[in-house]
């Protein structure tokens, strides 16, 4: 009993031990987290030149918010020159009154200290989007600035810091910073190397794409533009030649464009993995068009375009599903919706399926598969080839907190659909109530179940349970539609 006794006391003694925080003051529990003496050193950098453009300019400045993107935080960690380890940072100033107010500050890491090794300047009003990519294949990676001018208007700059000569050789890292901090804003300018008007796409997303079009392991600059006219709406690639950032190719969209939606890079079918655009706009007449941009053969072509001059991805009525990898083949699936029919007056809303087809660089469009999509739901169906005018689809929300879709055998306009499955979405997983007898589980989630039930209709639909587990699955993101 002694033995048990002290062997308790001995565990007793190692867990007080190993949680520090029994041995805390409550002031010592409820204190901040200490912050690592390199942010403390980046924010004394950033002030000393917030500080300095204050007093140079005689006016209060302003920070700068990046409005979309994947780079809207205030201070941007970044590897611009490649080597695995994020030693810049970037930020944005604005300095109100004079004729190019924003400045872009690119700060670098050296041994504790961080000093000022590249400055961008640009006209407007705010930032809509930057982003850095390696474009001439060698050095720092270039910046590019989507520079909002006004409302509706908007420039892309691309801007290169490898001009920037910056001391260091023979020097120690005390010397390096010494020097560094010796050189003007002028000395430390990047260089332009392409401003030109873009567009933005309504969805948030921005005109133009920084993606390796032509392969050759350096990335292009593809920028859209949106005719105000709906005429001569265009996308033109830049490349990097002779030393150059140059117009390497452009071609048209669809005419009658009005407004673009989404711009997003993937890539075309076939072995060859050729990248492309995917621009989904809007027409005059609320119609959705989408065109399928790739460089082949050292042009830039728009696949989808037939010979009226719009794309063959047009469609009305139906604007809920966006292009996305469907099948999960790492290949953009374009959806075409169809609409189904409806009996009575019963029928509360429109249902579609959606065909999913594929391009290939030669602009052969293929059919991959065809689903339902229930987006306010979050769930969609693979639909079997045989049910294919054969069924229709309605809704029965009457039992409180379940959601059920109904499909059933359509047997023509004067004769009453008979239902042969219904798929539900409940609000609570916990509830074994939920799920009656006879039903299959789909899915559980958190806080939701998906469950199905089969009807006796005296149609053979030609599912199963095990088909309905392979064929439902919720809607998430795509992540190789980016």
């Amino acid at each position: 009993m002694k033995r048990r006794w002290t062997a308790l006391g001995l565990m007793m003694a190692l867990i007080l031990t190993l949680s520090g925080c029994l041995f805390r003051s409550p002031d010592d529990l409820y204190r901040q987290p200490e912050t690592s003496p390199g942010y403390e050193q980046l924010n004394a950098a950033i002030r000393t030149v917030r500080t300095g453009l204050e007093a140079e300019f005689g006016v209060r400045v302003e920070d700068v918010t990046i409005m979309a993107g994947d780079n809207t935080a205030s201070i941007q960690l970044q590897d611009l020159d490649g080597d695995g380890l994020r030693e810049s940072a970037v930020t944005v100033l604005r300095v109100p009154g004079i004729e190019k107010p924003i400045k872009i500050y690119i700060f670098t890491q050296i041994g504790e200290e961080y000093v000022v090794t590249g400055v961008v300047e640009g006209e407007g009003s705010a930032i809509f989007a930057m982003d850095y990519a390696q474009l001439n294949g060698e050095g720092r990676k270039e910046v590019a600035v989507n520079w909002q001018i006004s409302t509706g208007a908007y420039q892309l700059g691309v801007y290169t810091l490898d001009d920037i000569d910056l001391p260091g050789e023979g020097l120690n890292e005390e010397g390096t910073v010494t020097a560094i901090r010796g050189l003007t804003r002028a000395d430390l300018m990047a260089t332009e190397r392409l401003l030109t008007r873009c567009s933005v796409a309504s969805d948030g997303s921005s005109g133009c794409r920084l993606i390796d079009m032509d392969r050759d392991t350096r990335t292009d600059v593809l920028v859209t533009r949106l005719d105000a006219g709906g005429l001569n709406s265009q996308v033109e690639l830049y490349g990097w030649r002779d030393g150059a950032l140059t117009s390497l190719a452009v071609t048209e969209l669809s005419a009658g464009i009005t407004a673009l939606s989404r711009v997003r890079g993937n890539y075309l079918a076939g072995q060859y993995n050729q990248p492309a655009i995917y621009i989904s706009s809007t027409l005059a007449d609320n119609s959705r068009v989408i065109d399928v941009v790739a460089y082949i053969n050292g042009e830039l072509t728009n696949v989808a375009m037939d010979a009226s001059g719009v794309s063959r991805e047009l469609f009305q009525g139906y604007t809920e599903v966006n292009p996305t990898d469907i099948n999960g083949d790492a290949v953009v699936e374009l959806p075409s919706p169809s609409q189904l029919p409806t009996y009575g007056e019963s029928s509360s809303s429109n249902f579609w399926i959606l065909d999913w087809a594929q391009y290939d660089e030669r602009g052969n469009r293929s059919h991959v598969l065809t689903t339902y999509h229930n987006v306010s739901d979050g769930w969609y169906l693979v639909i079997p080839e045989n049910w294919r005018d054969q069924i229709t689809i309605s809704r029965n929300d009457q039992v409180t907190g379940r959601r059920e879709v109904v499909f059933s055998h359509w047997q023509g306009e004067d004769r009453e659909p008979r239902p042969f499955l219904s798929i539900y979405r409940m609000a609570s997983s916990r509830s074994a109530s939920a799920v009656e007898d006879g039903w299959t589980i789909l899915r559980e989630e958190e806080n939701v179940v998906y469950a199905a039930s089969f009807h006796d209709s005296g149609w053979d639909c030609g599912l199963d349970e095990m088909d309905l587990l392979e064929r439902f699955d919720t809607i998430k993101a795509s992540w190789h539609y980016e």
